[in-house]
């Protein structure tokens, strides 16, 4: 039977899913926004569901404040703009609250879904092991070849899988253009099959893409603006132009949060206050909404002025990756978000300058990517059509990275780091949650990994409180003071070069850091970093004009 095609997604919604249902939640570089807060809108004091994602944030948090989810899988959970931070809904997440969480990386939670779209019951991952996400799977015999850091973990298989495609044609098939992130296999992995919110219904399929056959998808619901407030690639072959990451309404929804009852305000206004979909839109207003249709960021002019130590920091972290790029050959980067993504671009754009060919990989599938001057945002729209080819979220996290065999270089950022270079990112010191790993397990476990971290107390501690990422790959961590280099994961990290504080030209380096960290430095004499040249600093604040990471 051919899917209904209708204009309501809280009608889809009442009509297709069932108290106590598992639902996914796919991600491409979008999400199923206008169903997310159709989902809670519509069982909100009703009814709840287990929730797997590979991340909860924007309208995800709808949900949460809506009280539907009892359980949730997910990789990741607060705010990822203007910069990741961790969001109140879920300080309490080891604590079950506001629910009970099982916590995956992005590689590891995709290859469930992969066993599961296959009708597989387990997978097989090399993501996890060495970490406190360990426990999530079962080693394999010791005695088995290769067998080494390998895990077994359940596959995954809800009822409904909610997903936003940009087009449908009349026969209910849906299609995904790149970058796709995990949700065609989200998608396939579904039992009962797929409701989905499309921009566009088309009469003559378009070429490319990939194709979700109409017998897994249970109905259908046209919305413009979907993915608000996201944003979605244009594909001119269905005839759609795309639109912008609302980085106003995200930047809002993130300070709200912040405030004493201002998840509940924002929940009255965006999910409560409209009737549906169509009303959410006139909330927002046409002026609004033709303004996201314009993808070129906009560049606003940067005041010259002195650098701040953020900025210094950066530009120390991107010499560090230039210089590592350079001595081991290597020709890839894998770059983590926050201030790790603006390293690697000004990296990049360093080794560029020096015919040294570099290509920058993001976990969602931008494959070679160019970045947009004027958007920090490392998965912005802008950049998609910058980039040299899609794919989704297996080929980056699978095929290149644990696939690759240490033929790439990952740089990370860090909420703690400890001297034998495991990484936090998943619980505070008092022990509540931060934002979890999403793809870092997967690249600190298997490439060389340069951590950018600011030297202080509360960032390079003693031991971690929780290890997102185990550290025998992390042989290089960028302060703002200079690099923390090792030759090993047997060897201590020492202070291998310097750049004084504020220009304090008589402070002792490896007392500096003894002192602004939890760190047992070793004596050492680092070479002083290079003065910072106009060309780095004109490039960063290119990259990042409105200074999220500087």
């Amino acid at each position: 039977m051919t899917p209904q095609i209708i204009e309501d997604p809280d009608a889809l919604c009442r009509r297709h899913l069932v108290p106590g249902m598992h639902v996914h939640v796919a991600s491409t570089m979008s999400r199923p926004n206008a169903l997310l807060l159709a989902v809670a809108r519509v069982f909100r004091g009703r009814a709840v569901f287990d929730v797997s994602s590979n991340a909860f944030h924007a309208n995800m948090h709808a949900l949460a404040i809506a009280g539907v989810v009892r359980h949730a899988i997910t990789c990741f959970a607060g705010d990822t703009y203007p910069s990741p931070r961790p969001n109140p809904l879920y300080a309490h997440l080891p604590e079950g609250k506001p629910f009970t969480v099982e916590e995956w990386s992005l590689l590891a939670l995709l290859q469930r879904l992969i066993a599961g779209a296959c009708g597989n019951p387990v997978a097989v991952t090399t993501s996890l092991a060495g970490s406190d996400l360990e426990s999530r799977g079962t080693r394999l015999p010791a005695e088995m070849p290769d067998a080494r850091d390998c895990l077994t973990v359940p596959a995954l298989r809800p009822d409904v899988t909610l997903l936003h495609a940009t087009c449908a044609d009349r026969r209910g098939n849906l299609y995904l253009n790149g970058p796709r992130g995990e949700g065609w296999w989200g998608a396939m992995a579904a039992r009962r099959g797929v409701l989905a919110t499309v921009e566009r219904v088309v009469d003559t399929p378009p070429r490319g893409g990939v194709s979700i056959p109409a017998d897994r998808v249970l109905g259908i619901a046209r919305c413009e603006f979907g993915a608000h407030p996201q944003g979605l690639p244009a594909w001119p072959e269905c005839g759609f132009a795309g639109y912008r990451d609302d980085y106003a309404f995200l930047a809002e929804l993130a300070g709200t949060f912040a405030r004493p009852g201002g998840p509940d305000s924002w929940f009255d206004r965006w999910v409560l206050a409209p009737a549906g979909h169509l009303d959410y839109l006139t909330e927002l207003g046409p002026d609004r909404l033709a303004a996201l249709r314009r993808l070129d960021p906009i560049r606003r002019p940067v005041a010259r002025v002195a650098p701040s130590w953020r900025e210094r920091h950066i530009v120390v972290a991107s010499r560090a990756i230039a210089d590592r790029v350079r001595s081991a050959g290597y020709r890839t980067l894998l770059a983590g978000i926050g201030t790790a993504h603006i390293a690697s671009w000004l990296a990049a754009a360093q080794l560029a300058r020096d015919g040294h060919a570099l290509q920058v990989h993001a976990e969602l599938g931008l494959i070679d990517m160019s970045p947009a001057a004027g958007d920090a945002f490392l998965f912005a729209q802008s950049h998609v059509a910058r980039s040299r080819a899609h794919g989704d979220s297996l080929d980056v996290l699978g095929a290149l990275t644990a696939g690759g065999y240490g033929r790439a270089l990952a740089v990370l950022s860090a909420g703690e780091i400890d001297p034998a270079g495991r990484i936090n990112s998943s619980r505070t010191a008092d022990g509540r949650y931060l934002v979890g790993s999403g793809g870092a397990n997967d690249f600190a476990t298997h490439l060389e990994t340069l951590v950018v971290a600011p030297a202080s107390p509360r960032k390079l501690v003693p031991r971690v409180h929780f290890v997102t990422c185990p550290g025998q790959n992390v042989l290089t961590v960028a302060t703002q003071y200079g690099r923390l280099a090792r030759e090993s994961a047997a060897a201590p990290f020492h202070l291998a070069t310097w750049m004084a504080p504020d220009d304090d030209t008589g402070a002792d380096p490896v007392a500096t850091l003894r002192d602004r960290t939890s760190w047992p430095v070793p004596d050492s004499s680092p070479e002083w970093e290079k003065p910072i040249t106009d060309e780095e600093l004109s490039t960063l604040r290119t990259l990042d004009p409105e200074g999220f990471y500087r």
